[in-house]
């Protein structure tokens, strides 16, 4: 028998089947090795190992390798190791679901948080200069995220939070249709299992679970989003062909930068309208009052998109972007180099979660640019509840990370009292002072 192991320690291993042809005593078919005859075989959490061997059932009979290290010349294990007909290997998401529901019926496990990963299928030699689109969302929204994966063809990692113990039965059931399976192949998926027994997974944690699906990227940009939202079909292209080559470029010449992506909602009324896949689309429906910026007040309105990214009469300077200045309680969606400060994971459920690391972001000075021609738009839904209660009462909650009373404070204490004002704006960049939000709007939407 052969001294070698079956390593099969990455889930990133493709769902495969070997057959005879693939197999030889000398020859190994994948690293770090397939060979016929073995002495043991160590099969990682994530993966599932099928065989056939000879003699058994005229080969028809699959037999199961177990999770974690078998030792073929151990009583019982032999058969299953020697002269294998057939292997099927397979690592995907459904079988993660799997594996988690396992541990989580084991009852030491009620109050751990289980993390565990399924890296997505990658095919090709992959390029750490590109762009993560990442996500945090329950189970419920499993369905609603399809459209954010359709429209971005390039890399994508998500955390999953399993608000309740039942919700496992839900995304294994999810996860059987293939249809689902396949299109999530492509996504790295963080299951986040939290302590059940204390009632804190009450509380959704929204930055934690930021945090763990930016941390599970590997590309050196990110561009943090909400499950609901869906990026415009070009916006990954326009990201890979113009905003990084322009990096480059600019290297070692730029300061620190958060690429600002517009983002637009589709009234409740309208929501049978097909989505908009280009900005002479958005404009007229901006202009027929069907989409409007999301929240336009304090959350997106610096982001001025209506006023001048819509408006072709504002359209100077840099032909890729223009410069804002920070205003506090703004909450962009932005492209980041990884190296970028993570989200600060006090806050749970809603409120202050964005606004915060917006405003970490101008304390270290960080210049925020707002991207042309591309756009990302949600369509407006009934308010979504949360676990706990939702924003309001996250906000009065006793334990609950505050942002005025208790982030704005540490932020100055760290950095200085202009820590809340614009820092790190050019003296070309349209300030906090000189907003036109409300006079540019009547006029921007005109088609």
């Amino acid at each position: 028998m052969q001294d070698d192991i079956i390593g099969l320690l990455n889930p990133l291993v493709p769902q495969t089947l070997y057959g005879k042809s693939d197999f030889s005593h000398q020859q190994k078919a994948f690293s770090p090795g397939v060979f016929r005859d073995l002495s043991t075989i160590q099969l990682s959490e994530g993966c599932r190992l099928k065989v056939k061997v000879e003699g058994r059932v005229d080969d028809g009979e699959w037999l199961t390798i177990p999770e974690g290290q078998t030792q073929c010349t151990e009583s019982g294990y032999g058969v299953k190791c020697r002269n294998f007909v057939e292997l099927d290997l397979r690592a995907d998401i459904l079988i993660v679901a799997q594996q988690m529901k396992k541990l989580m019926n084991e009852r030491h496990t009620q109050n751990e948080e289980i993390i565990l990963i399924q890296h997505a299928m990658i095919n090709g030699q992959t390029n750490n200069l590109d762009v993560s689109m990442i996500s945090q969302f329950s189970v419920n929204r499993l369905d609603t995220f399809k459209k954010a994966i359709e429209a971005w063809t390039g890399p994508i990692s998500v955390a999953i939070y399993l608000t309740q113990s039942t919700d496992i039965d839900d995304l294994i059931k999810y996860f059987e249709n293939e249809d689902n399976l396949r299109i999530y192949s492509r996504v790295t998926i963080t299951l986040v299992k939290p302590k059940y027994l204390d009632n804190s997974h009450l509380t959704y944690p929204i930055n934690h679970l930021r945090n763990i699906a930016i941390t599970e990227s590997s590309t050196d940009y990110i561009f943090v989003i909400d499950a609901d939202f869906t990026p415009s079909n070009n916006l990954y292209n326009y990201l890979r062909s113009r905003l990084l080559p322009y990096i480059v470029y600019q290297a070692g010449e730029m300061p620190d930068t958060a690429w600002v992506v517009p983002c637009f909602a589709i009234r409740e009324d309208f929501n049978n309208l097909s989505m908009p896949q280009s900005y002479e689309e958005l404009r007229k429906l901006v202009g027929q009052n069907i989409a409007y910026i999301t929240d336009p007040g304090a959350g997106h309105g610096p982001t001025l998109a209506t006023e001048v990214a819509m408006d072709r009469s504002l359209l100077h300077g840099n032909p890729l972007a223009y410069e804002v200045c920070f205003e506090s309680q703004w909450e962009p969606y932005y492209v980041l180099h990884r190296s970028a400060p993570l989200y600060d994971a006090r806050f749970k459920n809603q409120g202050g979660d964005k606004q915060s690391h917006t405003l970490h972001l101008n304390a270290k000075k960080y210049r925020f640019m707002v991207l042309r021609e591309i756009f990302m738009l949600h369509k407006d839904h009934s308010t979504l509840t949360w676990p706990g209660g939702g924003f309001e009462k996250s906000q009065k909650a006793a334990t609950n990370w505050n942002y005025f009373e208790d982030f704005m404070k540490e932020i100055e204490l760290l950095y200085g009292a202009s820590a809340r004002w614009p820092r790190g704006c050019s003296a070309e960049a349209i300030g906090w002072q000189d907003q036109r939000r409300d006079v540019l709007g009547l006029a921007a939407g005109a088609v």
